[in-house]
């Protein structure tokens, strides 16, 4: 038997059940449904079978069968008829939703074809309505313009018209003044000329009186000024005290006596002809009646004849360098008697702590860069041996000099022979000036 043979006999047996004897179901659960007797078919014998049966029990009965025979019997059918049944819903729900949205959609699509139409026509007539604002503005621009250019035009002309007639009345008025002007130059110049002619005639006598006078007051003042020097030089002369030669006001060269600390004066010589003069010179060379083999106390102190052969003295060099800015001069004469010359813009000697170091500056000249050789160096004597060569004292073979190493130095001044950049000199000629 199918599946739904057996859910329609199980359906016939429930009705079959619920009805009373006369035909109409029980509709009560209690002893009022009346047992009744029933023809059966037994399954195997195929005969009528009568029994008598108890409705209320039939049903619980055939509940518990149709329950247990469902849960046994068809469970899987009816599950599978479920799962058919809801896929089919689910398909026919999908087809309904799907046919639903795509309504919506053309009605929604159309609603928006609707709108844009709409808008489109609005934007229509505001642009039909902007163009004709803009054309309302342009005919009112252009007719504002015409206004103002016209009130322009008028006020210009109204200004020009101010103008000029201004112009006119300053013209006139300046041209009254400028007349009355000349003629007060006019008469102002012939008045002044007038008087300037008196004013010269009177300048004139009293210029010829003046200039007798002043002859006659110069003359009694160039007496009384020869008069004073004299008396000044008889008198305080002994009192003027001349650092270096710069400071001597004289044209002579010559010996004179100068005081390199302020109180005690030596005697030098002063070279007062080269290069503008004002030097002081500090070593002397031109006939050799002086030796200048002395020892370390004698260089310090100073030696010789300033009219002749002489070293200054390093203690007065430091006092007068390192007082001032100095500038150094060599001149140098050979047997030919050619003289030549070297400038150092700068010379200073340290005192004798520091051995009378020396320190000179750039070089110029015809003689050629001599002494670079020694600047930085010490003074060295025959008993004072500060040069740089440690096997052998410069100062006994060459002579007292700002000594250095190898070979002692370029310039050999204070020997026997003069010696300068590998050239033999008579004479020699050291010089120093104050730079201001």
């Amino acid at each position: 038997m199918s599946a739904f043979g057996k859910i329609l006999f199980i359906i016939q047996m429930l009705l079959l059940a619920t009805i009373y004897v006369d035909g109409k179901p029980c509709a009560n659960s209690n002893s009022k449904c009346q047992q009744v007797r029933m023809p059966l078919v037994s399954n195997k014998l195929n005969a009528p079978l009568v029994a008598e049966l108890d409705v209320t029990a039939m049903n619980k009965q055939l509940k518990t069968y149709i329950r247990d025979d469902i849960e046994s019997t068809f469970s899987e059918d009816i599950k599978g008829l479920v799962k058919k049944e809801q896929d089919d819903m689910k398909v026919l729900m999908l087809q309904d939703y799907s046919s639903k949205l795509n309504k919506t959609k053309k009605e929604y699509d159309k609603h928006i074809s609707k709108i844009v139409q709409s808008l489109e026509e609005k934007q229509s007539e505001l642009q039909l309505e902007i163009s004709d604002v803009n054309k309302n503005l342009n005919e009112s621009e252009s007719t504002v313009s015409t206004k103002i250019t016209k009130l322009l035009s008028g006020f210009e002309e109204r200004q020009e018209r101010l103008k000029l007639a201004m112009l006119s009345e300053y013209t006139s008025k300046i041209r009254q003044s400028e007349d009355a002007i000349n003629q007060k130059f006019i008469d102002l110049a012939s008045e002044q000329k007038s008087q300037f002619a008196d004013l010269s005639r009177e300048l004139k006598e009293e210029f010829v009186k003046s200039t007798t006078n002043l002859q006659t007051q110069s003359k009694e003042l160039e007496e009384w000024k020869t008069n004073l020097m004299a008396t000044l030089n008889d008198t305080y002369a002994p009192l003027i005290r001349y650092k270096d030669c710069g400071k001597i006001k004289t044209k002579a060269s010559g010996v004179y006596t100068i005081y390199p600390d302020g109180f005690h004066g030596i005697q030098a010589y002063c070279d007062m002809s080269t290069d503008r003069g004002g030097w002081t010179v500090i070593q002397r060379r031109i006939d050799g009646t002086t030796s200048f083999d002395r020892d370390w106390v004698e260089y310090k102190e100073g030696f010789g004849d300033p009219q002749k052969d002489y070293w200054l003295g390093n203690k007065y060099l430091n006092l007068l360098t390192t007082n001032g800015k100095y500038e150094l001069r060599v001149d140098l004469t050979d047997t030919n008697n050619t003289m030549t010359y070297a400038l150092y813009k700068t010379f200073t000697v340290g005192d004798e702590n520091s051995q009378y170091k020396l320190t000179i500056g750039r070089y110029s000249g015809t003689a050629g860069d001599g002494m670079a050789y020694n600047n930085g160096m010490k003074f060295s004597t025959k008993d004072r041996d500060h040069d740089t060569d440690s096997e052998v004292n410069c100062a006994k073979r060459a002579g007292a000099w700002w000594h250095g190493a190898p070979s002692c130095s370029r310039v050999y001044l204070n020997r026997h022979n003069l010696f300068w950049r590998g050239f033999i000199y008579i004479k020699s000629s050291m010089m120093i000036r104050q730079i201001i």
